[in-house]
């Protein structure tokens, strides 16, 4: 399996005039910003080294102070790029925590088997997260919303490549082995 690219930032402008980077970011712990190997990713893919020296909360996102870069037009020649790692370099959760990056494209299931979609968007909504299930039943692109609850989520494995729910009215109508559903996007 190849280890995934993971974004944890996109740099939206410099800060100040010594090569400081505002970046925003979704991550839990900005202690990742100081992994020893992270990237930028520009808009075409191309992948450039960097190290983050230190950083710092302000206003909603992150400005961090970056090795090598000393001037204003080298963050500004950046910005739009993304400040990704490789997934591998993260710090393991416990066992009932994931990162993003493990559950997107997941198939979804019902309890009684039944596929649902496939989990394709993670939405922060305070104070849960939202899981943004689609699929492709017979031309009609369906979207589920489920709070990422114990409630509705009742098993993620990762090993099976699975998430099973339990949403309020959705085991009637997939019956149980539809599973030659085509998804789209």
């Amino acid at each position: 399996m190849q280890d995934p690219l993971v974004v944890l930032g996109e740099i939206v402008k410099a800060q100040g005039l010594r090569g400081e980077a505002k970046v925003r970011s979704e991550i839990c712990d900005p202690e990742n910003f100081l992994l020893p190997e992270l990237l930028f990713r520009s808009p075409d893919g191309t992948l450039e080294s960097v190290q983050v020296l230190s950083y710092r909360a302000q206003k909603g996102a992150y400005v961090l102070r970056l090795a090598g870069f000393s001037d204003i037009s080298q963050v500004q020649a950046r910005i739009g790029w993304e400040l990704v790692c490789y997934g591998s370099q993260l710090p393991v959760l416990p066992s009932d925590e994931y990162y993003h990056f493990q559950l997107i494209g997941l198939p979804v299931f019902n309890q009684a088997g039944g596929k649902l979609g496939c989990l394709r968007e993670i939405m922060t909504i305070p104070p849960n997260e939202v899981y943004v299930i689609k699929s492709d039943i017979a031309g009609q692109v369906e979207e589920l919303l489920l709070p990422a609850v114990g409630t509705y989520i009742k098993e993620i494995d990762l090993k099976a490549g699975r998430i099973v729910v339990d949403p309020v009215g959705t085991q009637d109508e997939t019956a149980a082995g539809s599973d030659s559903m085509e998804y789209g996007e």
